[in-house]
Parts: C-alpha cells; structure tokens; sequence
C-alpha cells in the first residue's frame, strides 16, 4: 500500500509540474505579446467641440461601459495595490489629473480606444478595444469630445492604469486569454467607418446594439458566469426576449422594470443611459434583437438571478 501511495505521489506531482511549466510557458507567451510595442498609424478625423455632440458623449461612454471600469467621474480605479503579488493595478485615470492623460492628441485618443494601444506604443491590457473598433466617426468623435471635457480629477489612480508583475493582467485577461490588441487586425479597421443610415433601422439597430456584445456575448445568448470571472449575463435573443412587447422593451430601458416588474440594477445594466437615446434609436435596437435567431441557452438566466 505505501509503494502504491508512493507511486501516486509521484505520478500526481509530476503532472503537476507539467501543469505548472505549461502555465509559466503560457504566461510568458502572454507576457511578451502583450507587452511588445506596436506601431499603429490611425486616420486622423475632426473632433467636435458643440455641447449637442459633448452631451451625446456622455451618455455614451456610460452605454459602452466606460464608467463601469474608470469610475462614474472616470478618474480611475485602484484594483489592488500588493507589491510582491501583482503592483498597483486598475483602470487608469482618464482625466487630466495625476497619473491621467493630460495631453493626449485625438490620435492618441482613437489609438487607445479603436486599437487598444497606449500612448507608448504597448497594449492596454484591460481595454476592451475589440469592442469599440466599429464606433462610426460620429459617436467616436462624440465620446472623445466628451472626455477632453473632464475636469482633472484630485483621486490619483494606478500609474499608466497598472504597474509591477503583471500576475492581474494574465488572470484578468479576457476569455480567450489574450489582451484585445491581439484580437484586432489593425490594417483592416485602420479606415473609421460612417456607419449605418438611420433610416436602415435593421442596420442601424445592429450597429447599435454592438456594445451590448461585450456583456452579452457576440451572439447575444448571453455568457455563463465562469467565462467571465463575474456575473453571468442573460441571453437577449427571442429565446428569452420573445414574449416581450416594443413597449415593454422601452420600459426595461428606460425605467429598469422588466414585464414581471423586476428592476434592473444599474450596476449590472447601464439603463439610465441606454433610455436617453431616442425613441428610433431604441426602436431600432428593439427591431434588431427582435430579428436575431432564437438561441435556447441553458446558462442564459435573468437578471434577478445573476445579481444574487
């Protein structure tokens, strides 16, 4: 018996140490892309600078969940900050304050947000730039207008957004375990779009609904809790949309109410600023989940569920 636990240990610690060297092989594949310099040369466009546009801003940089990440006044976040462990690591300042981003260009602000690329050439580990390359020229001109509007905040945030190991950036990485640099062909998105006419309301819709991709998944059918290392979101095709009414959709979006008359947490679902788009702005949004395919997803649960 001792030879057979003997044997066992050996066998079970030698696949361990495969594991282990595979992760540490894995790790530092990921490192090195992840921190190389690339050389993006983006196509410059006319920021605009009319309150209409800077407002129109706001409101979208709440849709595509930047404040979820930077912090409601978008001065950053400190993650963590455990020297040996992982650095001071978080969302960086977005803001002309300390440690923000005072003096960027409007390329430098396109580069960051369409390709995921910083100021010094290296990736933006968390910034989720896959999901932001098909803003058209208007609504990405309107966020950057916003943001050069920001006061400077007083709260410093992590410098450059993280510092020390980059033990957080592997772990935090998205799913397919590589920052959203790796995930973009950059010569294929260099040229922003225009972006559909609004009278194409199927199109228009399909543009719009774009940021929801990032929490709902690319299909919309939702994304289970393990894959994203935090609440699951629920799935938004008919499968689970498809009893609703037009008017109850613009319920849910503008008062967080479901049709059981669940309320919608704001943390979850950025519905205050979803239900400041106009009403063809959401019809369209509406006709476009409306015309996705049915996709019955078992991970797929509602919202009351995944805030529990």
């Amino acid at each position: 018996m001792k030879k057979f636990f003997k044997w066992l240990g050996i066998i079970l610690g030698g696949l361990l140490g495969i594991a282990l060297i595979g992760l540490l092989g894995y790790y530092i594949y990921w490192y090195t892309q992840a921190r190389r310099t690339i050389d993006i040369d983006v196509e410059t466009m006319e920021i605009p600078t009319d309150q209409a546009s800077i407002d129109r801003g706001e409101i979208l940089v709440q849709i595509v969940r930047c404040t979820e990440c930077h912090g409601k006044d978008l001065s950053g976040m400190l993650w963590a900050n455990l020297p040996v462990l992982t650095g001071a690591f978080g969302p960086a300042n977005l803001t002309p304050g300390e440690n923000g981003i005072a003096g960027y260009t409007d390329e430098d602000y396109i580069r960051a947000i369409r390709h995921g690329v910083g100021r010094d050439g290296k990736a933006l580990i968390y910034m989720p730039s896959n999901y932001y390359v098909d803003l058209n020229q208007e609504d990405l001109g309107d966020i950057i207008a916003y943001l050069k509007t920001l006061p400077p905040s007083t709260e410093p945030g992590p410098p450059n957004g993280y510092s020390g190991p980059y033990l957080w950036d592997f772990v935090l990485s998205n799913p397919q375990g590589l920052p959203a640099i790796k995930m973009i062909d950059h010569e294929a998105v260099a040229e922003i779009p225009v972006g559909p006419d609004p009278s194409d309301t199927l199109a228009y819709g399909g543009y719009l609904a774009l940021p929801c991709r990032s929490c709902h998944g690319d299909d919309f059918a939702g994304v289970p809790l393990l894959e994203r290392l935090r609440v699951p979101s629920p799935n938004i095709t008919p499968y689970n949309l498809g009893d609703w009414t037009e008017e109850q959709f613009f319920t849910a979006m503008r008062e967080g109410e479901l049709p059981d008359g669940t309320f919608i947490p704001q943390s979850l679902m950025p519905w205050m600023a979803i239900g400041q788009l106009t009403d063809q702005e959401l019809h369209a949004i509406w006709t476009y989940l409306q015309s996705l395919p049915a996709i019955a997803d078992e991970d797929a649960i509602a919202y009351q569920n995944a805030g529990e």
